[in-house]
């Protein structure tokens, strides 16, 4: 503890962490709080439908047909997405879908909105 000459303690100085605190007080911690938590949730939620409207079938109705997933894929989703080159055909035990290198997350990430990742298998083209 630092004593000055007149022998009272000298306060000590504040961190930057410690003055910010001390100056907003208790209301403006609750309210930093509150909209930290929103950030989060609106950046957690947010996510725009990259086929507005559509429905995929039921998984049941393809999933022991993968032929039908590559025809639904070819005449009900790629046609719905024409900025982004995709072809898609049945690979054994699973259906390939073939995304151009410069829209492959975004490509990638639209089919999976819509369909189950065990089923499909992507790679770059």
């Amino acid at each position: 503890m630092i004593v000055n000459e007149e022998n009272r303690p000298a306060e000590e100085k504040l961190t930057a962490g410690q003055a910010f605190v001390k100056s907003i007080r208790p209301a403006g911690c609750a309210l930093f709080l509150i909209l930290a938590v929103l950030v989060a949730a609106v950046c957690l939620t947010a996510g725009r439908d990259p086929i507005p409207g559509y429905t995929p079938p039921e998984r049941a109705s393809y999933e022991n047909d993968l032929s039908q997933l590559v025809t639904v894929l070819e005449t009900q989703v790629f046609p719905k997405l024409p900025e982004y080159t995709m072809a898609a055909r049945l690979t054994g035990d699973t259906v390939t879908v073939t995304i151009d290198d410069a829209h492959f997350v975004v490509g990638r990430s639209a089919i999976l909105r819509y369909f189950p990742e065990d089923l499909i298998t992507f790679e770059r083209g």
